[in-house]
């Protein structure tokens, strides 16, 4: 058998990896259980989960030799029992808890000497509902990838009683003929591998030559450049495994009605909506920017008929606005600075944008290993990512119905905050993980974003605030003695930031309505 070699952006992932930053990826799904459910459908569930066929890649692991290159491995002995878990909340288990035990679970490394991911499925949610826990080391997967195999393992059926989990699905699967094709593609392909690459390491240069000009003031140009943002609390050192996770979900058609309107996209929707709830955050924290905060975007260079199972990713920055700006005034600055950075890509080849990836992804690492991280100018304070779903189906899991889709992301180097987004039915579910030590309090950053969310809706539709009807929000917490004492004494010195009382409102709502 041939070796796999593991491609080089996915070693980056393995070779920068620490119990302080671990590089995998997850996701929690709620479910609501099917009417008459017997008691011993989840229990059976997990059964069925563990006598599901392990596929490749979930059924590799990583071999470092002592000499030559690393490679993939297949696991002849899978445990399954370590990978397929069952748990329970103290029931009637809340959102709150069950995020508690998310972001536990989400902490830790997973074992190299294991094929790598884990599934937990959480019972005892109340209003008869269930979670589904998975997370996966991200050299197995991307986000594109991922998402493919996590929703091919549900149905748009509620009544479709087979189950393939996403460790059973094969893209390739249902044909033969197919992966016939594809073997003789990839096979006709090979001659040009090298030259292929060859480009795409010439291009991925000349891009970082260009990048390079314009941060030494010897280049023009409006895309923003890495290394030449400012520095927030979102840019300290990660020294502990904690985190802290927050999620929350805004309607999909309206924040798809508010781009339209204004001529521009739902991610430049999102960033400015994150934008300013950052701001907002900094400024709950006396932390005043004076300049705009920078969102690190990953850009897929998949194609759609790919289903590798492989990270095939690149990134590009983005200014998320002035801090003062309106929030009108904030999207379409957001909107002159994402055109700008795509304007800089769109000529390079895929290749291209991956090898500028991994080197930008290795230049991160090294500066975060040697500690100058904290002395250069930051490149970014927040990593921003969307990940298309699968349509507007409602999906089931053998006759339950998926409510909810929260992804769980890494945090990469030099940044302590990540946010990304997952579409499915008419819902825009966001995940946020954060460091629990620098930011303790992400709920904050939930709410503001669904309070701006419904000012810009109001700006530029003209309708009324529906917030607390349509924004469902979700954070786990835990605050340390010391940011409850220095959030007292502000308290008692009176020198809170004014809020005016339909803010005031708004947030109250919004937190009696969190699921």
């Amino acid at each position: 058998m041939a070796k796999k070699i593991i491609p080089p952006l996915d070693l980056m992932f393995f070779l920068t990896e620490t119990p302080q930053s671990p590089k995998h990826v997850g996701a929690v799904q709620v479910f609501q259980l099917p009417p008459n459910a017997p008691d011993t459908y989840l229990r059976e569930l997990v059964a069925e989960f563990k006598s599901a066929p392990v596929v490749a890649p979930f059924n590799n692991r990583p071999h470092f030799p002592r000499f030559g290159i690393p490679e993939w491995r297949a696991d002849e002995d899978i445990e399954i029992n370590y990978h397929v878990r069952h748990s329970a909340l103290p029931r009637p288990g809340n959102n709150q808890q069950l995020m508690d035990v998310v972001q536990r679970l989400h902490a830790g490394l997973l074992n190299r000497n294991r094929p790598g991911w884990m599934c937990q499925v959480i019972e005892g949610l109340q209003d008869n509902r269930f979670a589904i826990y998975t997370k996966i080391h991200h050299a197995y997967i991307d986000g594109m990838s991922g998402v493919k195999r996590m929703y091919g393992s549900l149905s748009t059926s509620r009544t479709e009683a087979n189950i393939v989990p996403p460790w059973s699905f094969d893209p390739d699967g249902p044909s033969a003929a197919r992966r016939a094709q594809n073997k003789k593609k990839s096979g006709a392909k090979q001659d040009g591998k090298l030259a292929t690459q060859v480009k795409g390491m010439a291009g991925a240069y000349e891009f970082l030559t260009k990048m390079g000009l314009q941060w030494l003031k010897l280049r023009s140009g409006k895309a923003q450049i890495p290394f030449s943002a400012t520095r927030t609390r979102m840019n300290r050192t990660i020294e502990w495994d904690t985190r802290a996770t927050a999620v929350c979900t805004l309607p999909l058609d309206r924040v798809k009605a508010v781009g339209h309107a204004r001529g521009c996209t739902l991610n430049e929707v999102v960033l400015a909506i994150i934008g300013a709830a950052l701001h907002d955050y900094l400024e709950e924290h006396r932390e005043n920017t004076r300049s705009p905060l920078v969102a690190m975007c990953p850009v897929s260079v998949r194609t759609l008929d790919d289903d590798s199972a492989k990270a095939q990713v690149s990134a590009v920055h983005v200014r998320l606005g002035e801090p003062d700006a309106t929030i009108i005034d904030r999207l379409d600055q957001v909107v002159e600075s994402s055109r700008a950075s795509k304007d800089e890509v769109q000529g390079l080849s895929a290749e291209a944008m991956i090898d500028y990836g991994v080197v930008i992804f290795g230049l991160w690492e090294l500066l975060s290993r040697t500690r100058l991280d904290q002395i250069i100018t930051p490149s970014y304070n927040v990593l921003i990512s969307n990940v298309p779903g699968p349509g507007d189906d409602d999906l089931y899991l053998r006759g339950s119905r998926m409510l909810a889709s929260y992804p769980i992301s890494t945090l990469l180097p030099g940044v302590n905050l990540n946010a990304t987004m997952l579409s499915h039915g008419n819902s825009l579910d966001f995940g946020l993980l954060g460091d629990m030590h620098a930011l303790p309090d992400l709920e904050i950053v939930v709410q503001r974003m669904a309070l701006r969310f419904a000012e810009l809706e109001r700006k530029v539709l003209g309708v009324k605030s529906r917030t607390g009807d349509a924004v469902k929000t979700t954070t786990a917490k835990k605050k340390s003695a010391r940011h409850k004492k220095v959030t007292a004494k502000r308290r008692t010195a009176g020198t809170a930031r004014p809020k005016t009382a339909g803010q005031s409102r708004s947030k109250t709502k919004l937190q009696g309505r969190a699921r």
